[in-house]
C-alpha cells in the first residue's frame, strides 16, 4: 500500500466525508421511522371519540404514551391569566394577511369544578391585536381538546419573559411558575373558532409533512458517488504512479 501523503490524505478524508454522509442517512432513516410512528398515532387517534376529563384524577391518569393527540372533552372555566407564545399561526383563517401570520398562540388555565386544572392552548392571535386581547371569559362551558405534550427547549430557543407573560416554548411548568399554578404537563389545544374570533382555535398539526426517505437516499446516494469518484482517483493517481 502506498503510503505518501499525496495518497494518504485523499484517502483519509474520503473515510470521514463517507462516515458523516452515513451517519446523515441512518439519522434520517431513524427520523423516517419515527415520523411514520407519529403519523399512525395521529391517524389512529383524531377521529377517536372524546375522553372526559371530569376531575384532576383524570387529568392526572393522563400518559404521553397513550393520549398524545387524544381528543378530550371537558367541563369548567377558564383562570384569567393568559400567556403568549411566540410563533405562527397552523391552519391559516379565510383572509388572514401574510404579515399578520406570525404572532402568538394564546394559553391560560382551565379548571374544573373539583380545582383540577390543565393548560389551555386557546389558539392564535396576530401580533398586532396582543395588547388588544381580553382576557378569557370566566364563564362554566364545555369544550373540546387536542391532547398534546410540550416540546424540549432547544439551544436556540430565545429565554422566556414571564413577567410579560411572553414565552418561546411551550411549557406548562414555566407558564405555571410565572402564574404560581402546579400545572401537569399535558396541554390541551382549543378545537376550531370561527373565523375572525381571536384567539383563533384549531390550530392542532394533524398532518405532518414526511421527507426523511428523499433525504436517506439523497445522503446514501452521495456517499456512493463518493466511493465512485474517490476510487476513480486513487486508481489514476496510482497507474500514473506506475508510469514513472
Amino acid at each position: 500500500m502506498n503510503r505518501s501523503p499525496r495518497f494518504l490524505f485523499p484517502a483519509i478524508l474520503t473515510v470521514l466525508m463517507l462516515a458523516a454522509l452515513l451517519s446523515l442517512g441512518t439519522w434520517q432513516v431513524n427520523r423516517l421511522h419515527w415520523k411514520l410512528d407519529k403519523i399512525a398515532t395521529i391517524e389512529g387517534r383524531k377521529d377517536a371519540a372524546p375522553i372526559g376529563l371530569k376531575n384532576a384524577q383524570d387529568i392526572a391518569a393522563l400518559n404521553e404514551a397513550s393520549h398524545h393527540y387524544q381528543r378530550a372533552s371537558m367541563r369548567g372555566r377558564f383562570g384569567p391569566q393568559q400567556g403568549f407564545w411566540y410563533t405562527q399561526v397552523n391552519n391559516i383563517p379565510a383572509g388572514l394577511p401574510p404579515q399578520a401570520r406570525r404572532g402568538f398562540h394564546v394559553l391560560s388555565p382551565f379548571y374544573l369544578a373539583d380545582g383540577g386544572v390543565i393548560l389551555v392552548d386557546r389558539g392564535f392571535v396576530p401580533s398586532s391585536l396582543k395588547a388588544s386581547l381580553p382576557p378569557p371569559s370566566d364563564a362554566l362551558q364545555d369544550i373540546q381538546l387536542v391532547l398534546r405534550w410540550p416540546d424540549r427547549r432547544g439551544a436556540f430557543d430565545a429565554d422566556d419573559q414571564p413577567d410579560e407573560n411572553l414565552f418561546y416554548v411551550r411549557d406548562p411548568q414555566s407558564m405555571g411558575a410565572a402564574w404560581h399554578l402546579d400545572l401537569p404537563e399535558v396541554i390541551g389545544e382549543l378545537g376550531a373558532t370561527p373565523a375572525g374570533q381571536w384567539p383563533y382555535g384549531g390550530q392542532s398539526r394533524l398532518v405532518l409533512s414526511n421527507n426523511h426517505l428523499q433525504y436517506a437516499v439523497t445522503w446514501y446516494g452521495l456517499a456512493v458517488v463518493l466511493v465512485f469518484i474517490s476510487g476513480l482517483w486513487h486508481i489514476r493517481a496510482w497507474k500514473q504512479r506506475q508510469t514513472k
